[in-house]
């Protein structure tokens, strides 16, 4: 039997399931700050439905089959349309709607690095009148994950579609809509192709070469949202505006770590306002860690014109693949090793007192020497380790040993649980 797995597909291990929990319990923590409510779309759509968002031509990209009944049915590919389909269907809801999910997708993509045919994502979505407010509440409780997972050190790119097809219609002079869409995917692919192949390969699609220029120059504008408002200026753009208050928002929301980007435009037939997308800075080559935007047409599609949305999905697991290159937590807090026979039971329940006590502990099943117990703890990656001998039963106490300093000392058990609480950041002897 050939136990290989489908191409694209992989078992979670371990190691990998460890930081997959450290990113929910992130997504978590944001969604209740922020109160998002969560809540999981169905896995299995009608594929009528999961066709909204793209047509048929989705089908090349997503799993589908008939069913037993023979109805048209497909996995879903994201999280945002089961959320918009809820929604839409829940005619009395009281807005704004403010949701979270956290789940599996399945997409028949070419797999390549980051890009996985299953893979994990995490939702936030809000629904209810158009406004910027919600644009940067979005994006705030979206970083606010990355932070919470200790992503320290990412960009949060900004960019407005409106913006960019009034530069194509009043500066590049074109208005027919479908060059004005075939030119925006020109912008989305100015961080992926060198601009003399860019500008060539849409020559041949018709475009001027001065139109193509024009559009690539733009494409180029990133920095301080600042800096980017003041060159919309002289472009005398009338849709900088959400742009220009957004930067407000997140400024006194304490979200600093953004840059305004002109080449933003992120799904061409999708979108329709602000767009954003956030990139570890040491990994670009990663591709987004989280995407997302307005996309007040999804919810018209879906017999809610009263309906505006705006949401922001990330990738598990590339977010994943951007933890390992940091310095890992320790899994383990605590280990509790046995100095010598007749303390098993001792022991047993200090590791009890442990878990009781909300620290994740571990201990040898079998009978091994100290030194081996303490390789053991080192390799598990435990903080500390408890332990217990004739020395510290005599005392009525147990011996703490800090793994990071290599410092022990003689504590009563209530003291050495406090410690342990206490977090990697009170670790001192």
């Amino acid at each position: 039997m050939d136990l290989a797995l489908p191409r694209g597909v992989d078992d979670i291990e371990p190691s990998t399931y460890a930081v997959h929990a450290r990113i929910k319990d992130a997504f978590d923590e944001a969604s209740r700050l922020y109160n998002f409510q969560a809540m999981e779309p169905a896995s299995l759509e009608h594929l009528a439905v999961l066709r909204v968002k793209s047509g048929e031509a989705i089908d090349k990209e997503i799993y589908s089959f008939k069913d037993k009944g023979g109805r048209d049915i497909g996995l879903r590919f994201d999280l945002t349309i089961g959320i918009t389909r809820y929604v839409c269907s829940r005619k009395g809801v009281r807005l704004p709607v403010k949701l979270s999910a956290f789940g599996g997708i399945w997409r028949y993509d070419e797999p390549q690095y980051g890009r996985y045919r299953w893979a994990h994502q995490w939702d936030l979505e809000m629904f209810g009148p158009p406004s910027v407010e919600a644009d940067a509440e979005v994006i705030d409780a979206a970083s606010a994950i990355l932070r919470l997972a200790g992503l320290a050190e990412t960009t949060v790119k900004v960019g407005d579609r409106r913006m960019v097809e009034e530069f194509i219609r009043k500066k590049i002079g074109i208005s027919e809509e479908e060059s004005v869409l075939d030119l925006m995917r020109a912008l989305d692919k100015v961080e992926k192709k060198p601009p003399e192949e860019l500008t060539d390969e849409y020559v041949q699609r018709g475009f001027g070469t001065e139109q193509v220029e024009k559009l690539l120059e733009f494409g180029r504008l990133r920095g301080k949202p600042d800096d980017i408002l003041a060159r919309a200026q002289e472009f005398r753009l009338e849709s900088a505006g959400d742009l220009a208050a957004l930067a407000d928002m997140l400024d006194s929301r304490g979200v600093r770590n953004v840059e305004y980007n002109m080449s933003i435009v992120r799904g061409i037939d999708y979108y329709t306002g602000i767009v954003f997308e956030a990139v570890d800075s040491r990994n670009p080559r990663l591709g987004s860690l989280f995407g997302g935007g307005r996309y007040d047409a999804l919810p018209r599609l879906f017999g809610r014109p009263d309906l505006s949305a705006t949401g922001a999905a990330g990738g598990v697991e590339r977010m994943a693949i951007s933890m390992s290159a940091q310095a890992r937590p320790p899994g383990l807090l605590a280990y509790v090793a046995v100095a010598g026979d007749g303390f098993i039971g001792e022991a047993l329940k200090v590791r009890r007192a442990a878990i009781d006590g909300g620290i994740p502990c571990e201990m040898s099943l079998q009978r091994k020497s100290l030194s081996k117990q303490m390789e053991d703890a080192s390799r598990l990656g435990a903080s500390w380790v408890i332990i217990l001998g004739e020395r510290e039963a005599k005392a009525g106490s147990v011996t703490i040993r800090d793994m990071d300093s290599r410092k022990e000392e003689l504590v009563p058990l209530e003291e050495a649980l406090r410690r342990m609480a206490a977090g990697p950041g009170r670790r001192n002897l």
